[in-house]
């Protein structure tokens, strides 16, 4: 029979060892990462780009929540969503319905007039990586200097812009309105209702 001190100091090694085993469970690639990664190969995408993009959607994870469905898309609960652009491309990708080599669907610029969308981008006259809100709830924004806006919601709906401390910043004219010049840094989260 083990002595109290060998005995605790195997119930430590093999915990050690069960939470080892599952770290290394972990550390191996989840389908949907590969999913992700076929996803960069079809597109042709570079290392370069590949890693550069995940980065980006890495970052907008950190900030919005969500979860990720594509290489470059974060669903936001149902609610809406983050269509990340390729760092230097103009629009975010369709990784999720095709191989990654056109433009994602807008429905701020493609869509009927007054759908329901507020979208908000990265850059400046409607480019870069792409928020699409449509319900009535707080989005939390990740953007930095520059951008712009497309309020295409019911008509004469407004949205509202919100700075750190939950502080009203602006609220845009009834839809539809947009700014193909605005400026995000100081917000830090949008009500488009």
């Amino acid at each position: 029979m083990l002595s109290k001190a060998k005995a605790g100091l195997a119930a430590v090694m093999a915990g050690g060892l069960l939470t080892l085993g599952a770290g290394m469970g972990t550390a191996h690639a989840t389908p949907t990462g590969e999913a992700f990664t076929q996803q960069a190969r079809a597109a042709h995408l570079t290392q370069a780009q590949t890693k550069s993009l995940r980065s980006e959607v890495d970052r907008y994870l950190k900030a919005t929540g969500g979860r990720q469905v594509a290489l470059n898309e974060i669903d936001l609960g149902g609610k809406g969503k983050v269509l990340v652009a390729i760092p230097g491309e103009a629009h975010p990708r369709d990784f999720a319905s095709g191989a990654g080599m056109r433009p994602a669907y807008d429905p701020c610029l493609q869509g009927s007039l007054y759908n329901g969308y507020f979208c908000a981008y990265s850059q400046a006259d409607y480019q870069g990586s792409e928020q699409q809100m449509y319900y009535c709830q707080s989005y939390a924004m990740n953007f930095g200097r520059g951008g712009s806006w497309i309020n295409n919601q019911t008509q004469g709906r407004q949205a509202r812009m919100y700075g750190k401390y939950g502080d009203l910043l602006y609220t845009t004219p009834g839809a539809y309105s947009s700014d193909s010049n605005g400026d995000w840094y100081y917000v830090w989260s949008v009500r488009p209702c």
